[in-house]
């Protein structure tokens, strides 16, 4: 059984979201699909649709990370679950749930050190689709 539909998003960390919405967003004219809010109610992430249920996800960068503007790339996986017990015979695996969004989620390490995160959408979540 093949676990894995497609390549999801890939992660970006960004010093300024002003330059992430001149350029992806009023000259490329990608669609928001969704925005992360904090408690204070400031966004400190977005998440764009490229098309095709595929995006590009943007963070502020931390200030302790140098160097890396790739923070992870995630697979859109048909069932969590069973991608996760194929998983943990190999190293230790949670799901949780995005804090914002309400996907399904866990990552996990690869043997170069690359987050991957894998995910599977469900009711719960929060995320807009863009139908183009």
């Amino acid at each position: 059984m093949v676990l894995i539909k497609k390549l999801s998003h890939v992660s970006i960390f960004t010093n300024d979201f002003d330059k992430v919405y001149k350029f992806y967003i009023d000259i490329l004219e990608l669609k928001i699909a969704h925005k992360f809010i904090n408690e204070n109610n400031e966004i400190y992430g977005l998440f764009l649709s490229v098309g095709n249920g595929t995006f590009l996800e943007f963070f502020k960068k931390k200030s302790d990370i140098k160097n890396n503007f790739i923070n992870h790339f995630c697979f859109e996986v048909k069932d969590i679950y069973k991608t996760k017990k194929k998983l943990e015979k190999h190293m230790n695996i949670n799901i949780v749930r995005g804090k914002s969004d309400k996907i399904l989620q866990f990552k996990i390490k690869d043997y170069e050190n690359n987050i991957i995160e894998f995910h599977q959408y469900d009711k719960m979540t929060k995320l807009k689709f863009i139908n183009e």
